[in-house]
């Protein structure tokens, strides 16, 4: 597992990790004074982009469809795979939203009213819930995941993911620092769950 995973994704961890690190400490407060522009005329857009990537919906989703292939349709060459979807969405949800109340970033709408900045440990007040993005994590695994499956496609995925979270900077929920941070979180947790999946199945 551990072969694959340094030959799919190591150098666009690296390249994550690299731009995440730049953002936090040069581009993240720029980018938000950037986007306040676009938010005058197109935020029901980003909105709707925003409500579309729901941790919850995702969360509902996923394990409906699971559900459903499992006890009514019966596809048992399908189970496996929406398993593995609805497992991965489960503990990187968890791994999200305990990182959160660890963290303790401080949002971007806390930023504009009160000018705080960065990490502040343990929190459990929203307002310094900013990383990591449960949007984007649950995007961003589903991609990752699906890019086992087509990985001629990995970096589109990957792209549509990121794009898709951008809505939430856009919206002034999180920074793009967050973003990018999150998406190496859902690479990793994402890539460690088929791993397991993939030896439970056809151990070597």
């Amino acid at each position: 597992m551990m072969d694959n995973f340094i030959k799919r994704d190591i150098n666009f961890l690296f390249f994550l990790c690299i731009s995440g690190f730049l953002s936090f400490f040069f581009f993240d407060k720029q980018i938000l004074n950037w986007t306040d522009f676009f938010n005058a005329k197109f935020f029901p857009i980003f909105t709707i982009f925003s409500h579309f990537i729901s941790p919850l919906l995702f969360f509902i989703t996923w394990t409906s469809l699971f559900l459903f292939v499992r006890f009514t349709l019966r596809h048992y060459a399908l189970i496996p795979l929406f398993f593995e979807i609805f497992t991965t969405q489960a503990i990187s949800l968890a791994i999200a939203y305990l990182s959160k109340v660890l963290i303790g970033r401080a949002r971007p709408d806390i930023f504009l009213k009160e000018g705080i900045y960065g990490l502040y440990g343990w929190h459990f007040d929203p307002y310094y819930h900013s990383f990591p993005s449960g949007h984007s994590i649950v995007i961003c695994t589903l991609a990752t995941t699906l890019s086992f499956l087509y990985p001629r496609y990995r970096l589109q995925l990957y792209a549509a993911a990121i794009v898709l979270s951008f809505s939430r900077v856009l919206i002034a929920k999180h920074y793009f620092s967050d973003i990018l941070g999150t998406c190496i979180l859902a690479i990793i947790s994402a890539t460690i769950v088929h791993g397991f999946f993939k030896n439970l199945i056809s151990p070597s």
